[in-house]
């Protein structure tokens, strides 16, 4: 962001014949040098204490990756993939539900894994951030460790949008989305707010 400095006028006061009396007599020539030499001598004061203009520039990584929902009517299991192709042609009892967010596919500055994982006794696929909670949910809960889905930004970092994660208090299942009026009918139906599980595009 370029900061804008104020022009500060600086006001030279015009020389008094009382002020001038005990000197001896300035000439034209010697006033206007006196006058640019006060000038040059105020401005550099000035800058010496008002910051340099910069300009600020922000890196942020780029989120161009399609991050879409499946829903498996049967289990009740919602879970997301940056797969187009499954998205057009689900995997057997599963249907296109939504284009939830944008993610990357790529690590880059700034960006933190997705990880997924997946139980075979809840029919419950989900994502999180957190390598310890992939920790605890493949070795207490019995979760299968799928691999990195993609890359986010880390959650509540104020890049991004928040991707909300919740949880059916019923089948277990886990389920994303980024729409405050969805969120709200989810808990309506069932499902109990777990926090932001990443920041997405």
């Amino acid at each position: 962001m370029l900061e804008i400095v104020p022009n500060h006028g600086f006001a030279f006061r015009k020389p008094t014949e009382e002020r001038l009396s005990s000197h001896r007599p300035i000439t034209r020539r010697s006033l206007v040098t006196r006058t640019v030499t006060a000038v040059l001598v105020a401005v550099a004061s000035f800058a010496a204490v008002t910051p340099v203009a910069t300009a600020e520039v922000s890196a942020q990584a780029s989120l161009t990756t399609a991050f879409y929902r499946l829903y498996n009517p049967n289990t009740g299991d919602n879970y997301n993939t940056t797969n187009r192709n499954d998205a057009i042609s689900p995997p057997a009892g599963y249907t296109y539900s939504s284009l939830d967010a944008f993610v990357s596919n790529s690590s880059q500055a700034g960006l933190i894994p997705f990880y997924r994982i997946y139980s075979p006794q809840r029919k419950d696929r989900y994502h999180t951030a957190s390598w310890d909670e992939v920790v605890s949910a493949t070795t207490t809960q019995g979760y299968t460790y799928e691999g990195i889905s993609a890359y986010v930004y880390p959650p509540n970092s104020g890049s991004g949008i928040p991707f909300h994660r919740l949880r059916h208090s019923g089948n277990g299942d886990h389920v994303l989305m980024t729409s405050a009026a969805e969120v709200d009918t989810a808990i309506r139906g069932g499902y109990v707010y777990e926090g932001v599980a990443a920041n997405v595009g």
